[in-house]
């Protein structure tokens, strides 16, 4: 048998990307899969958006797990192990992806309109064994992360430097879904994500401020990626992972075509799960504990805190920026060391009007 370990991240590109884009990643509570990778606007002005033309990114997030991650204890421990349960070796998960934002130079609501689409690719890695704790690690194939599709994202100027905007992204589950055989459960999650975004950005010649907010909202499981040995059988189908807020945030200063800072995130789920099958998180706890593959709450609520540092150059057609966050606060998710990268770039953009030339 195999259980996955829900280490996976997903695309980390969120470069110049709309308000609220959604990517990927994973939390380690009981069952609970989310469409959004947290910190990956970190360092993005998302309040204002730049001017007309199509704007490309790639984007780097490597995760490094290390021993005792988990830190087991009522509420905060690993699935499938008994309280006291640490992670044996540290073990990094790997996710890419690319973005397109489009600012065609609308206006609407006396906003600049911009739309985007975010695709997120990542690596995973399996624990290996019959029974808990599942100690032996295997790596597992790339998969394709769900695409977030951002229709609308609207950025009102508001004088002196101060920007806001309100987004709506949109993520389907087109991503790999090779289903549950045993005790591998899919990664992918097989339901969809409204997730309204909100922003708030400040620039001057030398300071460039940001808080980038996101909602989560889930629709209901399939039972491909809510399957056993996480929940009781039957309770995947129709299982509806809780609300989660995530807040990104950054505080770069520039120096030449430098720009330096700190930076930080938070992820805070706001509302319980709801198993399917006609189980409350009670009942599915119980009967997932009597199978022998869970010792912790079906229904966990997840959250956590980090923080690090960032460092950029603009090299005039691309700009370049590499940071760090590292775990403060931890409790029922995916925890651990994040070292990220992100190029963006222009793609194209509207020629500037022709003088009029009057001929002899």
């Amino acid at each position: 048998m195999t259980h996955l370990r829900a280490i996976v991240l997903g695309g980390a590109a969120a470069a110049l990307i709309v308000g609220g884009a959604a990517t990927k990643s994973f939390a380690i509570e009981n069952g609970d899969f989310t469409n959004y990778l947290r910190g990956a606007t970190q360092g993005l002005p998302l309040g204002g958006l730049p001017p007309p033309g199509l704007y490309g990114g790639f984007g780097l997030d490597v995760t490094g797990l290390p021993a005792g991650l988990f830190n087991a204890g009522a509420g905060n421990q690993k699935i499938g192990a008994a309280p006291g349960f640490t992670v044996p070796t540290t073990a990094p998960a790997f996710g890419y992806g690319v973005n397109l934002l489009w600012v065609p130079g609308w206006t609407f609501l006396g906003a600049n309109y911009g739309a985007g689409i975010v695709q997120g690719f990542y690596f995973a890695t399996s624990e290996g064994g019959s029974a808990p704790p599942f100690t032996s690690q295997t790596a597992i194939s790339p998969e394709l992360a769900n695409t977030s599709f951002t229709p609308i994202d609207l950025s009102w100027n508001l004088g002196h430097g101060w920007f806001v905007s309100a987004a709506l992204s949109i993520v389907g589950p087109d991503g790999s879904q090779w289903g549950s055989t045993g005790n591998n459960v899919d990664l992918n999650p097989d339901f969809w994500t409204v997730a309204p975004g909100w922003a708030i950005s400040y620039f001057d010649a030398n300071w460039q401020l940001s808080a980038n907010f996101l909602y989560d909202i889930n629709t209901a499981s399939r039972g491909v990626t809510m399957a056993t040995p996480y929940i009781p059988p039957g309770a995947g189908n129709g299982y509806i992972s809780g609300n989660e807020l995530f807040g990104d945030f950054s505080a770069l200063y520039k120096i030449g075509k430098w720009q330096i800072g700190p930076v930080g995130y938070f992820e805070a789920q706001t509302t319980a799960d709801s198993p399917g099958g006609g189980y409350t998180c009670a009942t599915a706890a119980a009967a997932a504990t009597a199978s022998g593959f869970m010792n912790s709450p079906v229904c966990a609520y997840q959250s956590q805190i980090a923080i690090g540092a960032l460092v950029g150059y603009d090299f005039g057609p691309a700009a370049v920026q590499l940071w760090f966050d590292d775990t403060v606060e931890c409790r029922n998710a995916v925890c651990g060391l994040d070292v990220w990268a992100r190029m963006t770039f222009r793609i194209w953009a509207p020629e500037a009007a022709k003088p009029l030339v009057a001929k002899n």
